[in-house]
């Protein structure tokens, strides 16, 4: 056995290797989207009318994908098959998938159906109508895309989880805190809530696995339990590898750490816990965040949201531990240890609480473009029930931390409460994990810029991939429509989609009024819609509207 000192020494260099080590695997590994998969563009694009068949589709999505067996067709108004039946991701670019059809094809509309899994397991499908030799335009066609929405065990999994983080991580902090302000206590509540967050986390991530699975492979009951259906997502997929690292630093670190510690060493609990804080890292591969074109600022903002969290709410609940074995003591100098080491927290949770701020407000500008998302869409409205609940619980950290004389009782009662509110904080976090992201429904678009003494207004109704109606109006300085213009143009370049600016002409339809209707959104994302104003003495208006286009 090895004597404390030497332990600390070398569990310090194990923890720095350890991090390094989870850090490089998780860098070099090929990066996993955990967002679900969207189209950004296809070929044909959404009710888009061709003249001749073009012999082959092509659907291109914003992330890597796996094509399901059968999982790509094209079928005529009669939903018969068409397709030459070789669908198949496109091996030089595997967000894309691609399936030929014959040359030649009768005047009509067809429809292509493709079903794919996105990185994280979730299964994603659509339909994408185009017509050859008729106006898909007039009857009113888009495109439809059906993805996974979290059940009601799948929520349970996710608060297991993070619960289990917050009594693991935050319990481990408050014991420690505890431990060193009383060192007479055995602390045996403390070291209850970190062992029962250990417990919480190894159920919650082994059931991830079978949850995955049915998701994955689209299978109910015992069969998300089959060693065949386990084995496909341990084998095919990243959620699969990120599963058995987690396992790995929930089921052999621990307890090679407990086999080195002397039998009587200080702080045992906490040292035990120290590997679980390499989870964060793990989780943060494994949300939204990774999906972006630069991930590496949002994934490590997802990191310490998931630190600052789980040590404020799993810090209290020791504290609040700890609250209760100190009222059971007599001596009034327990009382003084104890609101010092209150207050110790308290700066702690402060910190915690700064960082809780920060980062939600930064990951929510990334996933919530506009004020229309914010409201209208599931993401947006969980969103904000997830800050009303946060400022709920900072109204009771309040209560207690300014109220420094406050009996044990009223602590009990705040700490209780905060404890309480964070259950339905991990909930919304778990629904929010799994829902797409306001990105895409960012609303209709209604901008306005001056330029050159002209007030110039562009609307996008509805603004998504597909048909759009296209409107602008034009007044002069003096608010009234100004009708010296001959010509009226849009042009279209995209941020995410792999293609040259498109060009759109409006006609006129009242007083400084144009409108057209179009398909000039053939993906999501960010777009840049140039204005071109060209008057009667042959002046040239130009103003550029950055937008972002709904899936």
């Amino acid at each position: 056995m090895l004597d404390t000192t030497t332990y600390r020494r070398l569990a310090g260099r194990f923890l720095i290797v350890a991090i390094f080590a989870t850090l490089t695997v998780l860098t070099f590994r090929p990066a996993p989207v955990w967002a679900h998969a969207y189209v950004v563009q296809s070929s044909p694009a959404v009710s888009q009318s061709l003249k001749h068949s073009p012999g082959i589709v092509e659907v291109e999505f914003d992330e890597d994908v796996q094509l399901m067996p059968g999982g790509l067709s094209v079928t005529n108004v009669d939903n018969q098959r068409i397709d030459l039946g070789d669908g198949h991701v496109n091996p030089t670019n595997h967000r894309e998938i691609d399936i030929h059809i014959p040359k030649q094809l009768a005047n009509g509309l067809y429809t292509i159906h493709w079903q794919v899994v996105s990185a994280d397991g979730h299964l994603v499908s659509g339909t994408i109508p185009f017509g050859i030799g008729i106006d898909v335009n007039a009857l009113h066609l888009g495109a439809s895309e059906t993805g996974y929405t979290p059940g009601v065990w799948m929520v349970i999994d996710r608060i297991l989880q993070y619960a289990g983080l917050a009594l693991a991580l935050g319990g481990a902090v408050g014991l420690r805190l505890a431990e060193v302000a009383f060192p007479s206590l055995r602390h045996r509540a403390g070291k209850a809530l970190v062992a029962t967050g250990w417990l919480m986390l190894l159920v919650g991530i082994g059931l991830d696995l079978p949850l995955q699975t049915a998701i994955t492979w689209n299978v109910h009951g015992t069969s998300a339990f089959s060693a065949r259906y386990i084995e496909r997502t341990l084998n095919l997929t990243v959620f699969g590898y990120l599963w058995i690292v987690q396992m790995l630093i929930l089921l052999i670190v621990p307890p090679m750490i407990a086999s080195l510690l002397p039998a009587k060493a200080r702080y045992r609990t906490s040292w035990i816990a120290l590997p679980l804080f390499l989870l964060p890292i793990a989780m943060g591969f494994s949300g939204h965040a990774i999906a972006e074109s630069s991930p590496a600022l949002p994934v490590f903002a997802i990191v310490i949201h998931l630190y600052a969290a789980s040590i404020w709410v799993g810090g209290i609940a020791a504290i609040l531990a700890l609250v209760g074995q100190v009222a059971k003591q007599p001596a009034t100098t327990d009382d003084a240890l104890l609101r010092r080491t209150i207050s110790r927290f308290s700066k702690i949770a402060l910190i915690c609480v700064a960082v809780l701020g920060l980062s939600g407000l930064y990951s929510a500008f990334l996933h919530i473009p506009t004020w229309y998302a914010l409201f209208h869409t599931g993401y947006g409205q969980t969103l904000i029930v997830k800050l009303a609940l946060f400022c709920l619980m900072l109204i009771f950290a309040s209560g207690h931390a300014l109220r420094r004389q406050a009996q044990h009782g009223t602590l009990r009662l705040f700490m209780g409460l905060e404890l309480l509110i964070s259950v339905g904080v991990f909930a919304m976090t778990a629904i929010l994990t799994n829902l797409p992201t306001g990105d895409n429904h960012p609303g209709p678009v209604d901008a306005v810029h001056n330029v050159d003494g002209f007030r110039i207004t562009l609307s996008i109704t509805p603004n998504h991939v597909g048909e759009n109606q296209f409107t602008v109006r034009v007044q002069a300085a003096n608010g009234k429509p100004d009708t010296a213009i001959q010509q009226v143009a849009l042009s279209f370049s995209s941020k995410t989609v792999s293609q040259g600016a498109e060009e759109l002409r409006l006609l006129p339809r009242g007083q400084g009024v144009y409108v057209a209707n179009g398909l000039a959104l053939s993906g999501g994302g960010r777009w840049n819609v140039a204005v071109d104003i060209l008057t009667n003495d042959f002046h040239d208006v130009v103003t550029t509207f950055p937008i972002h286009v709904g899936q």
